[in-house]
């Protein structure tokens, strides 16, 4: 049978009814259509294909690639002597502070702009309905949307976590069988640290205050260099110590994301 078109492929059956068959098999391509750089492409993972990064994405890359680690590690290590829904704390809480990081630095801070933005929501990586969350009133604290929704809860109420400070007792102590959160209510009295761990500090505040406080030891280093010195030994060993103190102290946001403690991670 001749490869026919469409409209005038079909097969005559009993009883003088047709039944219209398929299109035609394509050609075999040949090794001049299809190249090695096209056929690892079809192979390659629709996350892998993420595209080109935009400009300002190199402020962010390094947190995301500590927090990105620290996730297969979490994920990776063994769960023996926790419950079953205490192993999977870590990936709620890592997912809510890697979104926080990006969204503060773009509506708070204004470190990137609008296409890292949503260059992040786009390949997933960051929780886009997450921070669509936070810009509504009431949600500011929210750490997932699995615990506002009702059908996850008896009676169509939400977590425990979700209650206001304010409505809770003087001494009672919350916390989230799911994320482990320890109340993202809205209000004054509100946790600053939702998590009561390093997952639950505002790395962009974090980073932002590292990088003022290097930029003025740069600045007071600058200035001992221009004032006259002594000898140029002690110049030189306060230079070592300048540039220690802003590597030690300060850190670098690609080796070191989280704060000793929650003193760094205060207002402004």
């Amino acid at each position: 049978r001749r490869a026919l078109p469409r409209e005038r492929l079909v097969v005559r059956g009993g009883g003088g009814h047709e039944r219209l068959l398929g299109r035609p098999r394509r050609p075999p391509r040949t090794a001049s259509t299809t190249s090695v750089a096209a056929r690892q492409r079809r192979r390659m993972s629709r996350f892998a294909r993420k595209g080109k990064k935009p400009a300002g994405f190199e402020i962010i890359e390094p947190t995301l690639e500590v927090l990105e680690q620290e996730l297969r590690d979490k994920v990776n290590e063994p769960h023996e002597g926790k419950r079953k829904v205490e192993s999977l704390w870590p990936v709620h809480q890592i997912n809510w502070q890697r979104s926080r990081y990006v969204y503060d630095m773009y509506w708070r801070y204004g470190k990137i702009s609008r296409e890292v933005y949503d260059y992040c929501i786009r390949n997933k990586l960051i929780d886009g309905p997450l921070c669509a969350k936070w810009r509504k009133p009431g949600y500011e604290r929210l750490c997932s949307t699995y615990v506002i929704n009702t059908k996850n809860y008896n009676f169509g109420t939400v977590s425990i976590c979700r209650v206001p400070r304010q409505s809770l007792g003087e001494d009672q102590v919350v916390e989230c069988p799911t994320t482990g959160c320890r109340g993202c209510g809205s209000g004054a009295k509100g946790s600053k640290n939702i998590f009561g761990n390093k997952y639950g500090q505002h790395l962009a505040r974090i980073q932002v205050h590292r990088e003022a406080r290097a930029e003025r030891l740069r600045e007071a280093a600058a200035a001992a260099e221009t004032a006259p010195s002594s000898s140029s030994s002690s110049s030189s060993k306060r230079k070592r110590d300048d540039r220690r103190t802003v590597d030690g102290v300060v850190g670098r946001a690609a080796t070191r994301v989280w704060a000793e403690n929650d003193d760094e991670d205060a207002d402004d």
